[in-house]
């Protein structure tokens, strides 16, 4: 998979929408939404049960093919208030109880802080420095360091010769910063300008392909 050096930290770039930093075990993901699909079901929407499961699945899968130690996850860990499917995520914490979680805080996360505590979660209001890079969730205003961040859900449009394209989801990054997929299956996307980034990896299926 295409890796990207920082600094002295070498990322590799993951078609789960995710990336893995083998120098410190550490798995770092953007914008699961959590419980998105619950709180869709409690307002009347039907949303199919398996996609909270797909999504949690694919999270185990990962920690456990790498054998990751810390999981990062980039804002918008939870979609929402409490429902099942964030109860719920008390046993999926269970099942990876020597993973250290750490989130820095989106927008949507706006569960009580007792919630995290009781899972173990660490978390940071802002940046979680990383010694060559930070991590947040909003593209910050100033910063000395590279970063890493979420919110935005970007996607590319690929196409060929003709007038025929796809949208993918991908990573986008200049000389200051990267943006990273939504890993959440239920999240949608906001297509990008390729113009504004100097690199950009798209996500086909099971490969991470540098596009430009």
């Amino acid at each position: 998979m295409p890796q990207v050096r920082i600094e002295n930290t070498t990322l590799e770039l993951l078609p789960e929408k995710a990336i893995y930093v083998e120098a410190t075990k550490t798995i770092i993901v953007a914008d699961l939404h959590w419980g998105k699909t619950g709180h869709f079901r409690k307002n009347g929407i039907a949303i199919p049960l398996n996609t909270q499961h797909a999504d949690e699945t694919k999270l185990s899968k990962l920690v456990k093919r790498h054998k990751a130690e810390r999981l990062i996850v980039a804002g918008d860990f939870f979609h929402s208030h409490a429902n099942n499917e964030t109860d719920g995520f008390a046993h999926w914490r269970t099942a990876h109880k020597e993973l250290q979680i750490e989130l820095v805080t989106g927008n949507h996360d706006i569960l009580p802080k007792e919630h995290y505590s009781a899972w173990d979660v660490l978390v940071h209001d802002t940046i979680c420095d990383e010694g060559d890079f930070v991590i947040s969730h909003d593209e910050l205003q100033n910063s000395d360091k590279f970063y890493l961040h979420g919110h935005i859900h970007p996607s590319c449009k690929v196409s060929g010769n003709g007038r025929m394209g796809i949208t993918l989801p991908c990573f986008c990054m200049n000389k200051q910063k990267m943006a990273m997929p939504a890993f959440g299956g239920f999240t949608g996307s906001k297509r990008i300008n390729p113009r504004h980034y100097n690199g950009i990896y798209i996500i086909a299926e099971d490969e991470v392909i540098q596009w430009k």
